[in-house]
């Protein structure tokens, strides 16, 4: 006599392993976005680094000439990079004193490469030609964050969690020095 039985999952069982699977996930995928927001912020962070680099060159080459930025006595310059490239150069635009060099003069494509098509802003001391932070973004809506910020004391008050809390609206910006972990 053959048996009779097919052997197999009930639909019990089935419905308890899709509702595990299911925890897991709802477990899981919070923790996931999580690192790919970090990753992206850490990203970020690497190319405000690129960009503070750049920006120390370019300002060093400044500096070898002495040249006179026409700034009053304890002022800081800001160097915002746009995005694009415009007639093979990158457009620099340097707020503050009364002489003000080129784009071509700074010529940021040596240093930045000419394949740059992001955002970057460098605040700096034109005394020393010293780069005190820097930042960067790939988007509009990052740009908007550090763009707005007008020296290194509020460069120096973002932490870990406002840039996280940014990146989770959609803001992802890097700072260079790196923002200080957060006390909370």
């Amino acid at each position: 006599m053959r048996n009779s039985k097919v052997k197999g999952f009930t639909l019990i069982e089935l419905i308890v392993v899709i509702a595990i699977i299911g925890i897991l996930a709802a477990i899981l995928v919070p923790s996931m976005l999580g690192y790919v927001r970090n990753a992206r912020i850490s990203s970020a962070n690497a190319g405000a680094k690129q960009v503070h680099t750049a920006a120390s060159s370019a300002l060093t080459q400044l500096g070898i000439s002495n040249w006179d930025w026409g700034y009053t006595e304890g002022a800081e310059g800001i160097i915002k990079i746009e995005q694009g490239l415009t007639d093979s150069e990158i457009s620099v635009d340097v707020d503050g004193g009364t002489n003000m060099p080129a784009a071509s003069v700074l010529d940021f494509g040596s240093y930045l490469g000419d394949e740059f098509a992001d955002y970057g802003i460098a605040v700096f001391n034109p005394e020393t030609y010293s780069v005190s932070y820097a930042g960067y973004a790939t988007t509009s809506a990052g740009w908007g964050e550090i763009e707005s910020l007008s020296g290194k004391d509020e460069f120096a008050e973002i932490n870990e969690a406002d840039q996280k809390g940014d990146a989770k609206e959609g803001k992802i910006y890097g700072i260079y020095p790196a923002p200080k972990a957060s006390n909370s």
